[in-house]
């Protein structure tokens, strides 16, 4: 098991796991238990899976850890529809039934994302009710396909641009729009629509919810850098103009890519900063999951590997970010005030570091 496996379970003071004696014995001896179970009183353990992977077994040693899946690519909109009209579900149902057969839940991952974009919807969307009715179709076809598989959606993903400032939040300037989008398969929405595309998102995401009778289903807004000051508040609007304009939204979602280094130049601050986000989130009475939490112990995922296998200074390093990570959200799994939401759902995104491109 890699790292984030064995940081969660030796470093964060979980019971049945002994630490290893010595360096040379990295692996914790798992007595009777799985991460899943070890935190049934907390939150959902997760991790993002490919279809490929599972028709390989590739997972087959590591998935009693995990209470939920999501998928990577599977269910993004150029994977479902390459031709208009024409939609291709048999890698996403082949996570799905794999889930089902696990007893796992389901997370759906994405149903409106400005990257991973069929080629036709730039021909097709070229005013606001054409792209409006693109919005529609989708999200009615897609939710309507797979019903009550899915326990939560992201309904939409990354709408926020980088590098916020202080005055673009006064402005509120903070949507990814222009030359914040480029490459092959997106689409600036946010040109077209503005903010109704959020809104637009959300409440047909809601009106099938109702339609399907999936009472049960929640809603989430997923994004990266959210620890990140400017980037939390810009959220926090982006929520509150939701809910201010009777979109539904019941959660947000945490992407945490995050780099070992960042941690380690400031542990203090960077879990100021992750924990100051959780508690932004919550008091606004929305749940918050971590959706695609990984470390890289690389400065940036395209530097050539440095090690043949992982150091064990590095590993135990590593591990040590993980577990306050964990610990920190295990505190936020009760509402820490009247009226604010939980942390519901930690997943990774992979299994496992070498099941994760990111690292």
């Amino acid at each position: 098991i890699k790292t984030f496996l064995i940081g969660l379970l030796f470093l964060s003071g979980c019971q049945g796991v002994e630490e290893p004696s010595s360096p040379s014995s990295v692996t914790p001896i798992i007595k009777s238990t799985y991460l899943k179970d070890i935190y049934q009183d907390y939150f959902d353990i997760g991790a993002a899976v490919y279809a490929d992977s599972i028709r390989k077994g590739k997972y087959d040693d590591l998935m009693d850890h995990f209470s939920v899946v999501t998928c990577e690519n599977e269910m993004k909109w150029g994977r479902l529809e390459t031709e208009k009209g024409k939609f291709t579900y048999t890698d996403a149902d082949t996570i799905v039934s794999y889930a089902k057969e696990q007893g796992k839940k389901v997370r759906g991952h994405t149903l409106l994302w400005y990257k991973s974009l069929p080629n036709w919807l730039k021909d097709v969307c070229v005013d606001k009710e054409t792209t409006l009715e693109a919005i529609d179709d989708h999200i009615e076809e897609t939710m309507t396909h797979f019903k009550g598989d899915i326990y939560c959606y992201d309904v939409v993903n990354e709408a926020l641009k980088d590098g916020i400032t202080s005055e673009d939040l006064t402005n509120d300037n903070v949507y990814r729009t222009g030359s914040s989008i480029s490459g092959d398969n997106t689409f600036d929405f946010y040109r077209i629509l503005g903010k109704q595309y959020l809104l637009e998102a959300f409440k047909k995401a809601g009106e099938m919810r109702e339609k399907l009778g999936l009472n049960d289903l929640k809603l989430y807004y997923n994004d990266y850098s959210l620890n990140n000051p400017n980037k939390r508040e810009a959220a926090v609007k982006l929520v509150t103009y939701l809910q201010n304009n009777g979109a539904p939204i019941d959660g947000i979602g945490m992407q945490a890519h995050y780099r070992l280094s960042d941690y380690e130049a400031d542990k203090e601050g960077f879990l100021k900063n992750f924990e100051d986000s959780l508690k932004a989130f919550l008091r606004c009475g929305i749940d918050v999951q971590i959706t695609e939490l990984d470390i890289r112990v690389y400065q940036n995922s395209s530097d050539p590997s440095q090690f043949d296998s992982l150091p064990y200074d590095v590993e135990v390093r590593q591990a040590e970010m993980f577990s306050k990570i964990y610990e920190i959200c295990r505190e936020y799994s009760l509402p820490y005030e009247s009226g604010a939401g939980v942390v519901n759902d930690v997943s990774t995104w992979g299994v496992a570091d070498d099941h994760n491109a990111m690292n």
